[in-house]
């Protein structure tokens, strides 16, 4: 028995010790449109983004892109950009299907997923779920980063969760504010 929860405890160790730290700075990706089309992060300009790596068979991510379609209306003023990338194999031929059905109000392209997996900072063979999401702050810093087994991503929970993701990206990148100086005191009366 003390050997199992031994072994047990070193296994939930060693899944610990997977994730990618945050806040780190991202790398650039592309997420391809069309043949020789894509979309860099990069070229984002200054904007916090929202990266969500899906599968589009995948109920879970769907139901994640219908809370993205909501959070994508309700912060574009404040320069919020979600994209979206499929990853399953031959994901090209059901981005046209998965687009019609769920209406994204943003991009949605596909990639190879172990392309995603060394933006995410994820060992080449590491098992993923999905959905997974970066919140990238107008800096190119990851803030937060999310697998589709994590507790946040409960469906009862994942708006809020996303939500306080996407604020806390938002403090992150924010632009230092100027420091004003103190004001002078008044001299003294003779």
């Amino acid at each position: 028995m003390k050997r199992a929860l031994a072994l047990l405890a070193l296994a939930a160790l060693s899944l610990t010790a997977q994730e990618p730290t945050v806040p780190r700075k991202a790398s650039d990706i592309g997420i391809q449109i069309g043949t020789d089309k894509f979309i860099w992060l990069s070229d984002q300009g200054g904007r916090t983004c929202v990266l969500a790596f899906i599968l589009t068979t995948c109920p879970h991510c769907q139901f994640t892109i219908g809370l993205l379609n909501k959070i994508q209306k309700d912060y574009a003023d404040k320069g919020v950009q979600v994209l979206a990338t499929a990853v399953e194999p031959m994901s090209s031929l059901n981005i046209p299907e998965f687009t019609k059905k769920f209406q994204p109000q943003f991009p949605v392209g596909y990639n190879d997923q172990a392309y995603i997996q060394k933006f995410l900072g994820r060992p080449e063979n590491d098992p993923m779920f999905f959905p997974q999401l970066a919140f990238v702050d107008r800096n190119g810093n990851i803030q937060v980063q999310f697998a589709g087994d994590n507790p946040a991503l409960a469906k009862d929970i994942q708006d809020k969760s996303l939500r306080d993701a996407l604020e806390k990206t938002l403090r992150a990148g924010a632009p230092d504010k100027p420091k004003t100086a103190a004001p002078k005191a008044a001299p003294a009366k003779k």
